[in-house]
């Protein structure tokens, strides 16, 4: 039986989860800090769990801890331990600490190393993650793959009998970690997708990987890497009847069910879309698009068509809420209900938000409202001329932010007619 102050541990667990749930960004900042001063690893992940899908749109610094940068190679991987069940390509959040513990030991002196590059640092430090990484994840999985006694797996909730296949598919990770990552670097400075010798290099020996593992890989692909069901098309045509070709098949096909049934989730995209910041939204809808066009490109794709309708849908109607919202709320609200005329600092400042919103407006026209996303642009073009007209806006600020709402041709006939007037 718990004890009584078990009990009232749990109590206020629940009082604090019930509180966070529905707090703004700036209170769930500071919930996080003062969790992560903490040295309660337990308590923190009960109350955090429900704001996992905000935390990953949010992106707040975070100490960057032994366990924390051995599981960073598996980015949404990572569930509660309701979402998991065995042969699933995910990783149950409740086993996070007890692999750390059991990597930790199975190190010896290198976890010295590692504790040492990354004490008093973030998330957001990626030169300390790239060298303790380039130590942690290959040492990992080599430690894993032998699947040594785990330490601390009772805590997990989990039998000891899913521990040994878990064990393996990490590995098969850790083992192409640092290949991943750099693929996932490629792409943000704007390569369209790993090229073919990289890919190669990726499924290098996958054969001999449980299949579970080799899931994880496929799935980290598809969400990470623009074009990436293209990719491995290709590398399925060039290996066709080879055993990786096999599995690759398989697991290709559960990594494509798997990646539609987590868009389909209530919390999919749906916090990423609503919560991230401005200027990372556009990028973001780019990302699905594209993951939805290759997708789509099958050959068998008449199976997922009902599933790829509804995501666009519910996709098209998050994007337009955003949208609308971030202009109001950036230009048009302050633009309507002026105090005094714009200075160089709010000029700038809504500049920077139409941008971010152009950008997202291009790539939501891909996915459908196409008139929608033009409309809105004109009403706030006519915001503009009213405080313009009223004095609020200078004729060089006006022209500035119709050029960026409606064009350049619109922007130097506004000029022609200022000059002329």
């Amino acid at each position: 039986m718990a004890d009584n102050a078990t009990i009232q541990r749990a109590t206020e667990t629940r009082a604090i989860r019930h509180q966070v749930a529905d707090a703004g960004d700036e209170k769930i900042l500071r919930i996080v800090a003062l969790l992560d001063e903490k040295s309660a690893p337990a308590g923190a992940q009960a109350i955090l769990d429900p704001l996992r899908p905000r935390l990953a749109a949010l992106r707040p610094p975070r100490p960057l801890r032994f366990e924390r940068l051995l599981f960073m190679p598996f980015g949404s991987l990572v569930v509660p331990v309701l979402d998991w069940r065995p042969g699933k390509a995910v990783i149950p959040r409740s086993v996070l600490m007890a692999f750390g513990q059991t990597v930790r030991a199975g190190l010896g002196p290198a976890a010295a190393d590692i504790n040492r590059i990354i004490q008093d640092k973030t998330t957001h430090d990626t030169a300390a993650i790239m060298e303790a990484g380039e130590i942690l994840w290959p040492g990992a999985a080599t430690c894993l793959a032998r699947t040594p006694a785990p330490i601390g797996w009772a805590a997990t909730g989990l039998p000891d009998t899913v521990y040994a296949d878990l064990a393996r598919a990490i590995a098969s990770v850790l083992r192409r970690a640092q290949d991943l990552r750099g693929m996932v670097r490629d792409a943000v400075i704007g390569a369209t997708g790993p090229n073919e010798a990289a890919l190669r290099r990726l499924f290098d020996g996958i054969a001999k990987e449980s299949v579970e593992g080799c899931g994880m890989l496929v799935a980290l692909l598809l969400e990470e890497l623009p074009h990436a069901a293209t990719h491995l098309r290709m590398l399925l045509a060039a290996g066709s009847g080879t055993p990786e070709w096999a599995i690759l098949r398989q697991t290709m096909d559960r990594g494509v069910d798997d990646l539609l049934t987590q868009m389909e989730h209530p919390t999919g995209f749906d916090d990423k879309i609503r919560n991230a910041p401005l200027h990372e939204i556009g990028q973001e809808v780019a990302r699905i698009s594209a993951l939805l066009r290759d997708i789509e490109a099958e050959a068998d794709t008449a199976k997922h068509r009902p599933r790829l309708h509804a995501i666009r849908t519910k996709l098209d109607a998050l994007c337009r809420q955003r949208f609308d919202t971030g202009l109001t709320e950036r230009l048009v609200a302050p633009l309507a209900s002026p105090t005094r005329a714009v200075d160089s600092a709010a000029q700038s400042g809504m500049e920077t938000s139409v941008r971010d919103l152009r950008l997202l407006e291009t790539a939501a026209r891909d996915i459908g409202s196409a008139g929608h996303y033009r409309a809105q642009l004109e009403k706030a073009t006519a915001t503009v001329s009213a405080a313009a007209a009223a004095g609020i806006l200078t004729p060089v600020r006006q022209v500035r932010l119709v050029e960026l709402l409606a064009g350049p041709e619109a922007a130097d006939a506004l000029y022609r007619s200022l000059r002329t007037a």
